[in-house]
């Protein structure tokens, strides 16, 4: 029992040493494999709020868009001095607009409500402080879209223009925190916020320009100054745009930006500035002007509009990549984590094997040599087949059963010799035990037949044998002394019939 114990105990040392080891190199695995998944996860979440984030951005700088042209309309629509009924397309232009604006802001300011972002909370209240305001401005606003202008109220048109200004740049304003954010967590979307900025920039000096010289054309009286310096500096901040959003799309050379770069530089500069320019120092004198003030709207409209288009292309640009950036993350936390996966598997695999192959086998042919070890010969050892070093340990118990065999036949074969010895021993000493030898030289009296003892006693030779030897005696007579003392009787005639 001891032994078997011991076998026992030896074994489980080693199936611990080798589970251990396994477990080690488990342990090990993924400790070297956790910072790829932190990473991969890190980035998936990464990219989740960018594409999030992406996602109100967009509807922001679409709602600033269409707030863009509802402002300059209305301000074209409130100073137009011709029949109500012209304005007719204007208004529904406007409507549009303003439909299209409120319903991305609606989407981005429900989808800011799941966030925090440092002090995003502000600029939100800002926003529908402001919203509120507008939407009482609008409401006698359309009252005067549909009047002649004699019948609006005075000062109407610049009182809109200003608050709608103020509506954009504090919606801008919230445009402004959320790129930021995005920035910090991806370069490629921070350039696409900036180039998006730069639209938006665009956009504010383009279009109030153009407002301020179709309204102008519409009075018939010269501009004023303050006007003229106005129109100055917002054209001159356009053509720095311009340079800005050129620099910016340099780096977006596989991407359809530079196409739309170049048609909306084609349409500014070919189509609408060359009518600006000559519009333009007319102006200071009340006219007269070559051109109508809907035929110079048209071009400028036309110019907006492909700004407008232009803010789309940048739009699904940027959410082509947010999509890409965030199915890229998936793909790689997918195969960081297959990958993690099928290396574990390939380990449990390996301690599968270890344990069929190496481990079992061993605790088998340890438990053999166990029942060796307790003379259980009788029995099969496994494994003899096997071309392998477990094959070679079984061969070697096989070896050391058979001897085991031999050597305990021989054994036997020795104990059943030494029992016929000691039988035959004991036979001996039994016999000895029986018979008394008598040896040496006997003193006999050569008269009488007596013999001297040891102890100097003469005695009869019947007593003297009797005592030394096992021997018995029974009285008779032979055939001299019974003719010499018998004579008369015949005794041996009588015994021989």
């Amino acid at each position: 029992m001891g032994g078997e114990t011991g076998n026992n105990t030896d074994f489980k040392q080693i199936k611990t040493i080798l589970s251990a080891s396994l477990v080690a190199i488990i342990v090990l695995y993924l400790f070297s494999s956790f910072p790829g998944l932190y990473r991969s996860l890190d980035g998936l979440q990464s990219a989740k709020r960018v594409s999030f984030l992406n996602d109100v951005s967009d509807y922001l700088f679409i709602a600033v868009g269409n707030y863009g042209f509802e402002r300059g309309r209305v301000n074209v629509v409130l100073n137009d001095t011709g029949p109500v009924e012209k304005m007719e397309a204007n208004r529904t232009f406007i409507i549009k607009r303003r439909n299209e604006g409120d319903g991305s802001l609606s989407k981005a300011l429900k989808s800011l409500s799941e966030i925090d972002l440092p002090g995003l909370e502000k600029k939100v209240r800002q926003v529908k402080t402001i919203q509120d305001q507008i939407n009482k401005l609008r409401q006698r606003t359309n009252k005067d879209l549909v009047v002649p202008q004699s019948s609006r109220k005075q000062g109407l048109a610049a009182i809109w223009f200003a608050a709608m200004t103020k509506y954009i740049e504090s919606i801008e304003t919230l445009l402004v925190t959320i790129s930021i954010d995005i920035s910090d967590a991806d370069g490629v979307i921070s350039r696409f916020s900036s180039l998006k900025h730069e639209v938006l920039a665009l956009r504010n000096t383009a279009g109030p320009e153009m407002s301020i010289l179709s309204a102008t054309i519409l009075s018939q009286k010269p501009i004023k100054g303050e006007l003229i310096e106005k129109i100055e500096k917002l054209h001159i901040n356009t053509l720095q745009h311009f340079q800005n959003i050129a620099a910016i799309c340099q780096g977006f050379s596989k991407s359809d930006i530079p196409n739309a770069l170049n048609e909306l530089k084609q349409s500014y500069f070919s189509n609408y500035l060359p009518y600006r320019n000559e519009i333009f120092p007319l102006a200071k004198t009340g006219g007269p002007y070559p051109y109508s003030q809907a035929e110079f709207l048209s071009h400028g409209v036309k110019a907006l509009k492909e700004i407008a288009r232009f803010m789309n292309v940048v739009i699904l640009e940027t959410k082509s990549y947010s999509v890409y950036n965030l199915n890229e993350n998936w793909r790689q936390l997918i195969f960081q984590s297959v990958s993690s996966a099928g290396s574990l598997l390939v380990v449990f695999l390996i301690m599968f094997y270890i344990n069929s192959k190496v481990i079992s086998p061993i605790g088998r042919l340890t438990s053999i040599l166990r029942k060796l070890g307790e003379k259980q010969l009788v029995l099969n050892v496994p494994f003899l087949k096997k071309e392998n070093e477990i094959g070679k340990m079984a061969k070697a118990l096989e070896i050391f059963r058979q001897t085991s065999i031999e050597l305990d036949d021989d054994n036997r074969l020795l104990k059943i010799a030494e029992a016929e010895k000691e039988k035959l021993i004991s036979e001996l000493q039994k016999a000895l035990k029986e018979v008394k030898t008598l040896s040496g030289l006997l003193p006999i009296c050569s008269h009488c037949k007596k013999i001297r003892d040891d102890k100097g006693y003469w005695n009869t030779i019947e007593s003297y044998i009797h005592e030394h030897s096992e021997a018995e005696f029974s009285h008779s007579i032979c055939q001299e002394c019974a003719k010499k003392y018998y004579p008369d009787i015949d005794i041996y005639s009588e015994n021989e019939n």
